[in-house]
């Protein structure tokens, strides 16, 4: 499971260490996809004496340092969260209510649930005191709907990596949820609660085996996109 800092180091030498890591995502539109992602496809900033990192860069491998909530905040005001939840995220409840709430997590559950070859997810663990991710269908008030509507998974290395992207294209899902990309925590009705014990499926990638260190990159229909690194 990743460990997210609630103390996160200065900005400086967080994005030093991001430019020293940072590379591209590569995204291809289709429901369960993959494409290889060579090292360096987007590059940050040299470090140096005033030098900056591109905040929209997203790191191949996991930064020394590595603080999600930091990066996210930054990257989430460079324009990859809606500027109507800057606030929300710049405020004082930001980090538990809103940028914790959207980081991923292996919650426990039955591995005999797992299909071969995906990896169970959830998003804002509550043992980090982050509040839990609620989802919610389309509907007159809220015409996109609240759910993660891709996720990419990529093995964290710097080198050359296949990217698997999951896409989810309803929530919630009617008849066999997981079919639909989907599980249940503690199985039930998928819409209790607001939503909050969807389990994603996100199919891993053919060169991810277990024990390795993962990159998620993933998106959510209502806040933006966010990213973290996760032990399969």
């Amino acid at each position: 499971m990743s460990q997210h800092l609630t103390t996160p180091a200065t900005r400086r030498t967080f994005l030093k260490h991001l430019a020293m890591a940072a590379g591209g995502a590569v995204l291809v539109p289709l429901v369960t996809s993959c494409t290889t992602e060579p090292a360096k496809t987007k590059t940050a900033a040299k470090s140096g004496a005033g030098a900056s990192a591109d905040p929209m860069a997203v790191p191949q491998s996991k930064p020394e340092g590595w603080n999600a909530i930091e990066y996210n905040k930054v990257r989430g005001n460079a324009g990859k969260i809606p500027k109507t939840y800057h606030a929300s995220i710049n405020g004082p409840d930001g980090v538990k209510k809103h940028l914790g709430k959207h980081l991923p997590y292996v919650p426990a559950v039955d591995a005999k649930l797992v299909p071969a070859g995906y990896l169970a997810i959830m998003w804002g663990d509550p043992k980090l005191g982050y509040t839990k991710h609620p989802n919610a269908a389309k509907s007159d008030a809220n015409k996109a709907g609240h759910w993660y509507n891709w996720i990419e998974v990529r093995k964290a290395t710097d080198g050359e990596a296949i990217a698997q992207k999951s896409e989810y294209a309803t929530w919630p899902a009617t008849g066999d949820v997981k079919a639909a990309g989907y599980l249940v925590e503690g199985e039930g009705d998928m819409a209790a609660e607001k939503g909050t014990h969807t389990i994603y499926l996100a199919k891993l990638p053919s060169d991810v085996k277990k024990g390795d260190l993962v990159r998620l990159h993933a998106h959510c229909l209502t806040h933006g996109e966010y990213v973290d690194f996760l032990t399969v």
